[in-house]
């Protein structure tokens, strides 16, 4: 009995022990001794029994990969897959503040934005029209959409969650100032490009970027690069397995060459149709194409990917 306990609890040695995990080993186990028993009486000794149960058994385990996420919630548990099971109340109102800030200031801003009245287009460089309405629209939202930004990101990064351990506090501080800045930033360049209503307005915006933007995207790429694993066990191997299907996938040279085709033409597409709507619209209204080449690139690799595994079935 004590090798067949042994057994089971290698089989789930990645999962986090629970009150439900541990029922459903001790029902396990006591399905896995009932086999084992079985198997003697047909013949078998001890050990062709324990072997042959264990093999049956292993191949389920390996079948358990491959199930979905609810599936996993209903074996392993509500206590430990739901996001409610790490929220407590304090965190539960600083998660509604920040969205209550955020409301309140995009509110705000379309308020300012429609109070204003409409300045007429002032020339010189193709100005913009109704410039007055928009710099009072993006002065109003910068504290309140910069504020919540941060408040959000540290909350985010110091909640434990299913699959992921929780940043430190000081750590996430440093994410937190970094994401202030850098959601600032993006909300000056446009406040001072409306604002100035003269040739040099474009330039005196980018100048926004040098304080503000990139300093905030240097600290973050910095943390990002020195973050240790916040992976837990069992997501680490669902992760492992994941890229091992990946590498076979891409280990086939016909598919990683339909990728690249793939990859290429999309992008190639993406960059023409750039131009286009640049000449069309203005550049800075058709940068969305990319967002879009990105989504489409993820979709035929998930595609591609879901096609390989059918065909390995067969």
């Amino acid at each position: 009995m004590n090798r067949t306990k042994e057994f089971v609890d290698s089989l789930f040695g990645g999962y986090e022990e629970s009150a439900q995990l541990s029922d459903f080993k001790e029902e396990l186990a006591g399905n896995l001794g009932d086999k084992i028993a079985g198997l003697i009486k047909g013949g078998l000794n001890e050990e062709e029994a324990f072997a042959k149960a264990a093999a049956e058994l292993g191949d389920i385990s390996v079948l358990a990969d491959e199930i979905s996420l609810k599936k996993k919630q209903e074996v392993l548990g509500e206590a430990y897959m739901n996001i409610r099971h790490y929220m407590n109340s304090k965190r539960v109102a600083a998660y509604v503040i920040s969205g209550a800030v955020l409301v309140f200031g995009v509110v705000s801003a379309v308020i300012a934005l429609f109070a204003q009245d409409a300045e007429t287009e002032i020339g010189g460089w193709g100005l913009i029209e109704n410039s007055r309405r928009f710099s009072a629209f993006f002065g109003v939202l910068l504290p309140f959409v910069s504020l919540s930004a941060a408040g959000f990101a540290w909350l985010g990064l110091t909640q434990e969650l299913p699959a992921l351990y929780p940043l430190p506090k000081k750590r996430a501080l440093w994410y937190a100032a970094a994401v202030f800045f850098l959601t600032a930033g993006i909300i000056l360049f446009p406040l001072t490009w409306f604002s100035t209503g003269t040739e040099y307005s474009l330039i005196g915006a980018m100048g926004i970027l040098i304080p503000f933007v990139i300093p905030s995207v240097g600290l973050l790429a910095f943390l990002g690069l020195t973050e240790k694993d916040r992976l837990k066990p069992w997501m680490k191997l669902r992760h492992e397995a994941e890229m091992k299907k990946s590498r076979e996938m891409f280990s086939d040279p016909l598919t990683s060459v339909r990728f690249g085709v793939f990859s290429g033409a999309i992008w190639a597409a993406a960059i023409g149709l750039f131009v286009l709507f640049g000449f069309i619209t203005g550049f800075k209204y058709s940068w969305p194409v990319f967002l879009f080449a990105a989504a489409v690139q993820l979709l035929v690799q998930g595609l591609m990917m879901k096609n390989a595994k059918k065909g390995k079935e067969k």
